[in-house]
């Protein structure tokens, strides 16, 4: 079984699919099969995914918000990792998509309303998993971030003083990943791909994703 990371936020255009694209090519790269569920209506992944210079990955659309915990977990039980795209503004399929989540992750971006929109999503995850009747851990990843910022300074103590759990690393504000959805390309090598790595080596060590060896065994 593998492991199910939804990527949600009730703010639009806070990097939910820049993050999943990272994160799909760059585990493909380190040799994880790969599925990537769009419940976005937008389709953003889709459409980059079908013209961008991307590796094998499982790629498909569930837009039903009755019928997107099964597709997740369908998915869960023949790849190693199932990252869900999803739409923001409350979107109901995101919402039952955190039902089939091993982790939700909360992108977010150095301005007050990023923050406010976090917090909102995490308590979606929390009424979500008290009616799951089990924990659906979530965490903050800070996304178009530059660690020295005062707008980023001022972002972090706000997550702080909502008690938000946040990732250590971050998805830096960086030229190719802004690119990444006109020019095709997601660096999975050089620095950009340091960067991710960075944050998946994060999620290995939190459990979220499982080593390598055992993925690939």
């Amino acid at each position: 079984m593998g492991s199910v990371i939804v990527v949600a936020s009730s703010k639009g255009g806070c990097s939910k699919t820049t993050t999943v694209t990272a994160l799909a090519v760059n585990l493909a790269a380190h040799g994880y099969k790969v599925a990537v569920c769009d419940s976005d209506p937008n389709q953003a992944f889709v459409r980059w995914y079908k013209t961008g210079e991307a590796p094998t990955l499982s790629v498909s659309t569930e837009l039903d918000h009755n019928e997107i915990v099964g597709h997740l977990l369908r998915l869960e039980k023949k790849h190693d990792v199932v990252l869900c795209d999803t739409g923001g503004w409350s979107n109901q399929t995101q919402v039952f998509a955190m039902g089939a989540a091993d982790l939700v992750l909360i992108p977010v971006m150095p301005d007050r309303n990023s923050v406010v929109e976090a917090v909102r999503t995490a308590q979606q995850v929390r009424s979500v998993s008290e009616i799951a009747r089990r924990d659906i851990p979530y965490l903050v990843l800070m996304t178009r971030w530059n660690p020295k910022g005062i707008s980023e300074r001022a972002a972090v103590e706000d997550l702080d003083a909502s008690r938000l759990p946040r990732l250590e690393q971050h998805i830096g504000d960086l030229v190719a990943f802004q690119k990444s959805s006109f020019s095709g390309v997601m660096p999975s090598k050089g620095y950009i791909g340091a960067v991710v790595t960075r944050v998946i080596d994060e999620l290995k060590s939190l459990g979220a994703i499982g080593p390598v060896e055992e993925a690939a065994a």
